[in-house]
């Protein structure tokens, strides 16, 4: 099934757009903030959509309906997960990391505990990121590939190509307004033309019911061992990404960042369920996929008129690439100012710092399309990045905003044996077990607080410091 002329042509334009609206961003970023942050001044109504396009990438997209082809609508858990986890960072800690007015998850831990926590965390969140960037870019040549024919690398070489130009040239104002749009043109996509259309031609949810299995219509089928994982995994995984972070840094207060971070949830729930009923229309229309990833696309092209569906198909790849542009800048803000701007130039300008940042992405873009190409599977990258995340940083982050007895030896001590503990079970276990997450949160966890509780209590001036820099209103002028 070929992807007509004129799909090709909105495809086209609309990648060529991205790049147009990169050089925008570079002609407008005049500063660090502006690079780094959007300015910290995205409004409540621009704020929901970016979160919300940084969150459903291609695993939400392309692997939510891959799920629902193959499980029916409990395949949505992943995508709820996700959901679920940005309600939980919006109530929890949205209010004190926009209060910090931080550039990265690294100086964050700084600031609580010592810059060696903060290094070691952020080379960790850094990998993660990268990761992420790494399995949207296997995404998108999966996806074009096989729609138009090329070979995958050669689709995955292209696609990150323009991921780099775009995202190095203007920073997070760039990616600010690609995902905006992205998240319109997703929207659009998904709730306006394929869910609708996808019904009407299996009759309805009356014929959807008549052609499945009740199993696909059971919230529960994928297994409580799945949905547990995928919660280990995704809803603590998501709270502590540097990429949602820096999306949180750039609202214009407080509030906004704790009203938006709960609504794009809200939408990501409602998001993951329309794309796994998509998987369970795909399922009737096209019941012998080989490759359940590619069901959404493929259905696509079966039931959407030509030209629309190269709309929605620019949907699906707007999806990868803006969390592949948001992971990609957050990885290089990461090395960037927790390790050059630490150890290698700490007086460097904003302008240096800046210029240094776009070379960190030409760089790490480069392992990006190298690595996606090695790779080649977007789920084991993606379980690698959680796993490792997760189990390593999460118990010391939280540790930081609610605990003020812990100190930075039981911090530091407790990402290193953490991380040691998540990749030798991942070797000895393989992907599919959910062992790694769990050993690491449970070393992660005992580390932490037996060394804290033999090294501490940290110093009265750091935890006075620490909390009212919580507790400061940020500026609103």
């Amino acid at each position: 099934m070929a992807v007509s002329v004129i799909d090709t042509g909105v495809l086209v334009l609309y990648m060529l757009g991205m790049i147009g609206v990169g050089y925008w961003g570079y002609q407008k970023s005049d500063s660090l903030d502006d690079y780094l942050v959007a300015g910290r001044n995205i409004p409540l109504w621009m704020y929901v959509p970016v979160m919300s396009a940084v969150i459903l990438g291609g695993a939400s997209t392309i692997g939510g309906g891959g799920l629902g082809y193959q499980h029916g609508v409990s395949g949505a858990w992943l995508v709820i997960s996700l959901g679920v986890g940005t309600i939980a960072l919006g109530l929890l800690i949205s209010t004190n990391l926009a209060n910090l007015k931080a550039y990265s998850l690294g100086e964050i831990l700084e600031r609580r505990f010592d810059k060696y926590s903060g290094t070691v965390g952020a080379v960790i969140a850094g990998v993660y990121a990268l990761t992420i960037a790494i399995t949207q870019t296997i995404a998108i040549g999966k996806v074009l590939g096989a729609l138009f024919g090329f070979e995958q690398n050669t689709m995955i070489l292209v696609g990150g190509l323009i991921i780099i130009a775009y995202t190095s040239l203007g920073g997070m104002l760039t990616v600010t307004m690609t995902d905006f749009v992205q998240w319109c043109i997703m929207t659009v996509g998904i709730f306006l033309l394929a869910l609708p259309l996808g019904l009407s031609s299996v009759g309805g949810i009356s014929g959807l019911t008549a052609e499945l299995d009740p199993t696909y219509f059971d919230p529960t089928a994928i297994g409580w061992q799945t949905i547990t994982s995928y919660f280990l995994l995704y809803v603590l995984g998501i709270m502590i990404g540097q990429d949602i972070w820096q999306r949180v840094f750039t609202a214009e207060s407080a509030e906004t960042a704790r009203k938006g971070s709960i609504a794009a949830g809200v939408y990501a729930i409602i998001y993951g369920i329309a794309t796994a009923f998509l998987g369970a229309i795909a399922l009737v229309l096209l019941p012998n996929l080989q490759d359940p990833e590619l069901a959404l696309p493929r259905m696509i092209l079966e039931v959407v008129p030509v030209g629309l569906s190269g709309l929605i198909l620019a949907g699906f790849v707007s999806a990868m690439m803006s969390t592949a542009d948001s992971a990609l800048l957050a990885s290089s803000t990461l090395f960037t100012s927790d390790i050059y701007k630490r150890f290698v130039d700490s007086d460097a300008s904003d302008e240096t710092y800046s210029r240094v940042s776009r070379i960190v992405i030409l760089v790490l873009g480069g392992i990006m399309i190298y690595a996606a190409i090695a790779i080649g599977n977007v789920v084991q990258a993606l379980i690698l990045a959680y796993d490792l995340l997760t189990g390593s940083i999460f118990v010391p982050i939280f540790g930081a905003f609610f605990w003020t007895r812990a100190t930075w030896q039981g911090a530091l001590s407790s990402i290193a044996v953490s991380a040691t503990v998540v990749v030798y079970t991942l070797w000895m276990q393989g992907f599919s077990s959910n062992l790694p997450i769990i050993y690491g949160l449970t070393a992660s966890f005992l580390t932490f607080t037996v060394v804290s509780l033999l090294t501490g209590p940290p110093t009265q001036e750091k935890v006075r410091e620490w909390m009212q820099n919580l507790d400061s209103a940020p500026s609103m002028d």
